[in-house]
């Protein structure tokens, strides 16, 4: 309803957003770029962030921008398997053959990945999401997956996206091995006041709208409320133009931010 009202041509904050129209924020470019150096470096990268901070976002702007003669991306979404599901998923993302042991699937896994890297020369990306759900067990697992002739040759990327508080199981005692083979982290930080109005005026006019509709002030309530969480934001700027609707408010102000707030 919204929509008709303000002349959007569609909502502000779609869930699928397109490559071309992604806001980079300071922390999205730098996270392109430590992407960019770990596609040639590869080994293990660990990102974190609060939930709904734009890790996944990230990703799957970069995945789009794969040379898909060059790499194999497969994502792995299911966290919290058992061990011996851990390795069926992995084996047949990898197209491999289905194995009912898991000596015979980590001998799978490593060959598929070596038969991309060396023989097909694509460079198999393994992107590993709510890693924070990961069982102690498959981060064992993941490292012996991960080593290559003694060690010396990374031929794939593992990406592990994770919210922050892995970082603390990652410091204990019985991580620290694996925690030790991470080649990066990146922590994926909230966004400040400033790139929150520009996030905003960047999602309105992808929408098509024609004018300012959120004031400066809307902008620093949107910004208290969420804490500078994209996901967060786009729910308030949502609620918000559904108010200014109800209440035929052609400027959105943080009387109806604040309003839209008590409603989520």
């Amino acid at each position: 309803m919204y929509k008709a009202y303000y002349g959007l041509t569609r909502e502000p904050f779609p869930k699928d957003v397109e490559p071309e129209n992604m806001f980079k924020s300071s922390e999205f470019s730098e996270l392109e770029g430590r992407l960019k150096y770990m596609k040639k470096q590869r080994g293990i990268m660990l990102i974190t962030g609060e939930p709904g901070s734009g890790k996944t976002t990230a990703i799957r702007n970069f995945v789009s921008g794969l040379n898909k003669d060059r790499f194999f991306p497969i994502y792995l979404p299911l966290a919290t398997v058992a061990i011996g599901d851990f390795y069926k998923q992995f084996n047949d993302a990898l197209k491999g053959e289905s194995y009912a042991t898991k000596s015979v699937l980590f001998k799978s896994i490593q060959e598929r990945i070596l038969h991309y890297a060396t023989g097909l020369n694509r460079v198999p990306i393994i992107i590993i999401d709510e890693a924070h759900l990961l069982k102690n067990e498959n981060f064992f697992e993941l490292q012996i997956i991960s080593n290559f002739n003694m060690d010396s040759v990374d031929p794939a990327l593992f990406i592990l996206v994770a919210q922050s508080h892995l970082n603390d199981r990652l410091a204990r005692n019985y991580l620290e091995s694996f925690n030790q083979r991470i080649n990066m982290k990146f922590h994926m930080n909230s966004l400040n006041l400033s790139e929150v109005a520009k996030l905003i005026d960047h999602q309105m006019k992808t929408a098509n709208a024609s004018k300012q509709i959120f004031n400066e002030n809307a902008c620093k309530a949107i910004h208290s409320l969420s804490g500078g969480i994209v996901r967060k934001i786009g729910k308030l700027v949502d609620k918000s133009l559904a108010l200014g609707v109800s209440m035929k408010k052609d400027i959105i102000t943080e009387e109806e931010v604040m309003a839209a707030s008590r409603e989520l």
